[in-house]
């Protein structure tokens, strides 16, 4: 390996945090920088109206031995959603790939636990790096290696790429919180999807995760469709939120008029888009890692994350 090797990763989200801690295992000397002022990115949790709920992740499953190992060593405070999710049709949507889970202090505090340790930079923004012979500048020092955990029209705006290594859809999500614990077909399931919906794609009900909700309150976090989001993205939370409530209600038997607070957020890149991804070129030096090139699960942004720290030790290594 090069002499005091050192890598800068761009994205604290859950692949980009996963390559540092792989890394810096190795022996690199590791950066991270995150424009947002919080780690996680789309593993994201809000304290909102006293409640605990999750803005971005919503559950994650456990099939491969490592990252069972780093959930049972490192987690620990993780439990299963027993609830199931329906379909339109009210039938169990199989788990295929094992039961759901969630964190009892938020899915993001995986985040913050794999940052443990690290040199992250929270509310830092990269705009540009520069390939050079010398290596890759990047706020104000030089890398040997830099890896972008980004979305991939971020990653590409980055690093001047020919096209995006993934397309991705928005998503329109709003929390919805309603007076009373027994409200129409909620201590039915955990969630209901609609695959092809037009507004709403799923809804989930957070009090079947314990110890989140307080009160006599239900709480729900509603995801509008691709087709939705994107047609509304941007645009002022009062123009769609009651769209989606209506809808929402709907789904769930729920009558009108017991809503108590209502908040939305937009994500401008929420996760790919169906469809192969794109086998894009990379300057000397630079890497990818997460669901720009992978599934978009919490499992396998994590495995990437390893995977691509393995590349940048190879490449670290070569004369």
């Amino acid at each position: 390996m090069k002499k005091s090797a050192s890598v800068a990763i761009i994205g604290a989200g859950l692949s980009g945090l996963s390559c540092a801690q792989a890394l810096q295992a190795a022996g690199v000397k590791v950066r991270v920088y995150e424009r947002a002022p919080v780690v996680g990115g789309r593993c994201a949790t809000q304290l909102w109206q006293g409640h605990l709920v999750d803005l971005g992740v919503q559950y994650f499953t456990a099939q491969s031995s490592e990252f069972k190992k780093e959930l049972l060593t490192k987690l620990r405070q993780f439990r299963p959603i027993i609830s199931p999710i329906l379909d339109p049709n009210n039938h169990v949507v199989p788990t295929t790939l094992g039961p759901r889970f969630y964190v009892l202090q938020g899915n993001n505090y995986f985040a913050h636990i794999l940052s443990q340790g690290l040199d992250v930079r929270p509310g830092t923004r990269v705009e540009m790096v520069t390939f050079g012979s010398s290596g890759i500048e990047c706020m104000g020092d030089t890398y040997q290696a830099i890896v972008s955990s980004l979305p991939g029209p971020l990653t590409a705006q980055l690093f001047s790429l020919s096209q995006s290594p993934a397309e991705y859809d928005p998503c329109i999500v709003a929390l919805l919180e309603y007076a009373g614990t027994d409200l129409g077909r909620s201590r039915e399931c955990y969630g209901r999807i609609v695959p092809n919906g037009d507004i709403i794609q799923a809804s989930y009900c957070e009090n079947n995760k314990v110890g989140r909700i307080v009160g006599t309150k239900t709480v729900f976090v509603v995801e509008a469709s691709p087709k939705y989001s994107r047609e509304f993205a941007g645009a002022p939370s009062e123009t769609y939120l009651p769209d989606l409530v209506r809808k929402h209600e709907e789904m769930w038997s729920i009558p009108a008029g017991q809503i108590t607070a209502a908040y939305a957020h937009c994500w401008n890149h929420a996760r790919p888009q169906a469809g192969e991804k794109h086998q894009v070129p990379l300057p000397r030096g630079s890497f990818i890692c997460g669901d720009s090139r992978t599934e978009s699960t919490v499992e396998t942004v994590w495995l990437d994350g390893h995977k691509a720290a393995k590349e940048v030790l190879a490449y670290l290594d070569k004369p």
